[in-house]
């Protein structure tokens, strides 16, 4: 058997902080297999290593891709209009594949990944970004308001038929004695919690070299709020809105949507903020995907960024923080790990409007008293660095 490389991701449906966790394995081991549920192409154009393993026939994907065609450019879109409903049918693909003859695996789950099979493989690691949330609790209530009345009668259905195939693959892993890694200190407890698994905590790579460069003068800083990454529901971005149309901010999206729906509902909310308030002053900017160039030049401009979902770690704030920018963040999930009060960022206690608003009116005062120092914001979001995260996992594999 020689020193060949697997890895396993759930699915490549949008380019995250979980994909790029994916993308430094590819840069690291730029000969291994990426094994995955399904793959869409188009997402992920800004991605040199995953383009480069697609065209190489790296990528291995499920029968998923195969069964509705998901290379096709119009069956992309008509699958991802769909992808969320169909969260039943990822594991059971997925516990079709087996991976066999390889030295090394290096599985990034937040869902189905985990449940592949291995024949052959020496030395497994488990990189655990959440255990699977919807089968587990560790979805806000609130999530699920934009199900309609029959999805919502159908979720406890399906998560009461899919936790024993959740756990048995957690059990099976167990018996292959793999190494159990979780990406902060919130998900080891919820590992532990969920799958009563021991793991040590590695956190995700963050280009912090990158966002270092990004000049923060305070001539340059206008007034507004920016809010980026991959944008979906559980983001809560649809709060982030909410605050500031009360409070009459300026408040700028970027970042793609996995879902069209999505950018749909919060245009919906900021269009009917503007029909029952007619007198007040309206400024909420949804840009979409931006290039490097725009988002540097939002990132040298913009006055904090706004985090306000609960996220198991969270990679777009820890690059805010490395260019110098201090966060607005709910005290929960993986932003206790970075955000320092009052230093680097200030906390809001409750994923509420309310709550938001007065840290945002906190935030102003601080800023107004020069609280926040570039340079220690800055030096704050070091220790979660590419090259940490590298030498981590060089540690772990012994390659």
């Amino acid at each position: 058997m020689n020193l060949k490389v697997a890895l396993v991701h759930d699915f490549l449906f949008q380019f995250g902080g979980a994909e790029k966790v994916v993308e430094q394995w590819l840069i690291m081991y730029p000969k291994a297999d990426l094994y995955t549920a399904f793959y869409f192409p188009e997402k992920f154009e800004d991605s040199p290593a995953i383009k480069l393993a697609e065209s190489e026939g790296r990528i291995k994907t499920s029968l998923i891709q195969k069964l509705f065609n998901i290379r096709n450019s119009k069956n992309q879109r008509l699958f991802g209009q769909f992808a969320k409903h169909l969260f039943w049918l990822y594991p059971l693909m997925m516990r079709l594949v087996t991976i066999k003859d390889y030295f090394c695996v290096l599985i990034s789950s937040t869902d189905c990944a985990k449940q592949v099979r291995f024949k052959n493989c020496y030395k497994i690691i488990h990189y655990i970004h959440t255990p699977t949330r919807y089968l587990n609790g560790l979805v806000p209530p609130d999530n699920y308001n934009h199900l309609g009345l029959f999805q919502r009668f159908l979720l406890p259905i399906f998560a009461f038929l899919l936790k024993p195939l959740d756990l048995s693959a957690v059990n099976y892993l167990k018996k292959q004695k793999v190494i159990t890694l979780a990406n902060s200190e919130y998900i080891q407890f919820q590992v532990w919690d969920k799958y009563t698994t021991q793991s040590q905590v590695l956190y995700p790579p963050v280009d912090t070299v990158k966002f270092n460069t990004i000049e923060r003068k305070r001539e340059l800083i206008q007034d507004f709020y920016l809010s980026h990454g991959r944008i979906s529901f559980h983001k809560r971005i649809d709060m982030a809105i909410q605050a500031c149309l009360e409070l009459e901010k300026k408040l700028v999206i970027s970042g793609g949507f996995g879902l069209e729906s999505d950018r749909i509902t919060l245009q919906k909310q900021i269009d009917d903020f503007k029909i029952a308030n007619p007198s007040k002053k309206v400024d909420i900017q949804i840009l979409g995907r931006t290039t490097d160039a725009q988002l540097r030049e939002l990132m040298t401009t913009c006055k904090a960024f706004l985090f306000p979902g609960k996220e198991d770690f969270g990679i777009a704030p820890i690059e805010f923080l490395a260019a110098g920018i201090p966060l607005i963040a709910l005290a929960e999930g993986g932003a206790l790990t970075y955000v320092i009060d009052n230093k680097n960022g200030v906390f809001f206690d409750k994923p509420e409007v309310e709550s938001l608003k007065k840290s945002i009116i906190k935030f102003e005062e601080l800023n107004t008293q020069g609280v926040f120092d570039t340079e220690y914001i800055r030096q704050s979001a070091q220790r979660f660095s590419t090259q940490a995260f590298r030498d981590n996992i060089k540690a772990i594999t012994k390659l």
